[in-house]
């Protein structure tokens, strides 16, 4: 063995750590949300058992604000595409079991919000307070009402 052996072996792996630790730093960025809220705010009424507007569109990084106002409701994120990311913590929005946002029960005279991410269509059904059981399990009914948010 050569006198120079046991640096150019510390040298070797401390090239692989880094290596490996630069590739780990670049894998925690990747998952973080690269969008910022916007400061653009779309309110959503929901009243008289309706949502409006039930069509929207905004930007990535937009914030869109959900207002009971006669009743309590909840929306839920179940068909098609589910909202996974948010820009900034979400307001009575959280998690479900599978992995898409669905609000807590919003009452009479609040709201919930939820800044979007994601480019793409998202379906969602609004609950309101005949079809909340006790408890904020969810009891669907015929004719749901619905809304539709498209994120460009």
């Amino acid at each position: 063995m050569s006198k120079g052996f046991p640096r150019l072996l510390f040298l070797t792996m401390m090239v692989v750590l880094l290596a490996f630790g630069t590739l780990s730093v670049q894998a925690q960025e990747e998952k973080k949300p690269t969008v910022k809220p916007t400061g653009v705010t779309k309110i959503i009424t929901l009243a008289g058992g309706a949502v409006n507007p039930a069509n929207l569109e905004i930007n990535r990084g937009d914030t869109v604000i959900w207002t009971a106002i006669d009743q309590p409701a909840m929306v839920y994120f179940a068909e098609g595409t589910p909202v996974k990311l948010a820009c900034i913590s979400p307001t009575r929005f959280y998690l479900n079991e599978e992995g898409a946002y669905t609000s807590g029960i919003i009452p009479q005279g609040g709201t919930a919000s939820l800044c979007f991410v994601e480019p793409g269509t998202f379906d969602y059904a609004v609950f309101f307070r005949g079809g909340i059981e006790a408890g904020g399990r969810i009891a669907p009914k015929p004719g749901v009402p619905a809304g539709r948010i498209v994120v460009k």
